[in-house]
């Protein structure tokens, strides 16, 4: 197999781990990333010691703060926080080749317009370019420890996803194929919200009961405001809708899940933040969502309970019964 150039853009642990998949199939792999120490400790130890202490980084990847490196890359992988998505998108596109193909690897939305990653990518374009999305239960320690893994790639483009599959595939890191690329990354968003919620159950010490129906009918409320949007609702029945949705509800790796755990017992917001030190998509996802579903007239009583814990301070006062609000009582979403 031909090998590629390939670049990823954002050296946390989720952009570390997947441009480190792509260098052990032996792709020349640049990582991008803002710290210019960082990159060069990289360089010089193999490891991304602020992020992922302790994993051997292969030697076909080089880190650099030099957005020049990423000229060659025939396959560009955006793994930006959303809040700086585009930033960094605009100030890389005079180094993109005309053809390369751009796939976000980012959870997230832009509060203003409510663009999801892939639809800035497509803005900001030229036709050549296809499109993609990865998303599923990925969590990037478990991925460095060589944990069996799936993920999803979507696209509209065939060809992308079978190149995706070739650069980053591995026996512990298996990639599955979906084109409603939509779907697939408004799944990866919205999960997060219900992750919080989750952790605040957690923080309550909420029984497994709780923490079920929680889950379970924020995949109701995920898909049935997706679907609104145009997406596929099958879509949310694979790895990126209830697959992602079960990991990082009740994971304690997942920084959502964290937080929420932290307001279950008793810390404020920015305590709660503070604690975390890294960005937590789920808030700024609860925010932009909540509004949209108001404007869309869309139910969704959790998305609308967390908004006033977080957003108006509501307390708690112990009561995870708070968290749910007031649920309609069909059970399966879409079924007659």
């Amino acid at each position: 197999m031909k090998k590629k150039e390939i670049a990823v853009l954002g050296g946390g642990s989720w952009g570390t781990v997947l441009a480190n998949l792509a260098s052990l199939n032996g792709n020349k792999t640049n990582l991008w990333m803002r710290d210019k120490s960082n990159a060069d400790f990289i360089n010089s130890n193999h490891e991304n010691k602020k992020y992922l202490p302790r994993y051997k980084l292969s030697k076909n990847l080089l880190a650099t703060n030099n957005l020049e490196e990423i000229e060659s890359s025939q396959l560009v992988l955006f793994c930006i926080p959303s809040d700086s998505f585009r930033e960094v998108l605009l100030k890389s596109l005079d180094h993109l080749q005309p053809s390369a193909y751009l796939i976000s690897a980012t959870k997230g939305i832009e509060e203003k317009g409510f663009y999801l990653m892939s639809q800035i990518l497509e803005e900001q374009s030229n036709e050549k370019q296809d499109i993609g999305v990865i998303s599923g239960p990925n969590l990037a320690m478990e991925i460095s420890q060589n944990q069996l893994t799936g993920t999803v790639i979507a696209s509209k483009s065939k060809k992308l996803r079978e190149e995706f599959i070739k650069v980053f595939s591995s026996q512990s890191f298996r990639v599955y194929t979906n084109n409603d690329p939509y779907g697939v990354e408004l799944g990866g968003a919205l999960k997060n919200i219900y992750a919080i919620a989750c952790g605040i159950a957690d923080g309550l010490n909420s029984g497994e009961n709780t923490v079920g129906m929680i889950m379970t009918r924020g995949l109701a409320e995920m898909s049935r405001f997706a679907v609104n949007r145009g997406a596929d609702p099958m879509t949310f029945l694979g790895l990126s809708g209830v697959g992602d949705l079960i990991t990082t509800c009740a994971s304690p790796l997942s920084r959502n899940h964290a937080f929420g755990k932290l307001i279950g017992t008793g810390f404020n917001v920015e305590e709660a933040t503070s604690q975390i030190g890294q960005t937590i998509e789920g808030l700024k996802t609860l925010k932009v969502v909540w509004s949209k579903s108001k404007e869309l007239g869309v139910e969704m009583p959790i998305v609308n309970s967390l908004y006033q814990i977080i957003y108006k301070n509501e307390p708690l006062n112990g009561s995870v019964e708070k968290v749910l609000g007031t649920d309609q009582s069909k059970d399966v979403e879409f079924s007659r």
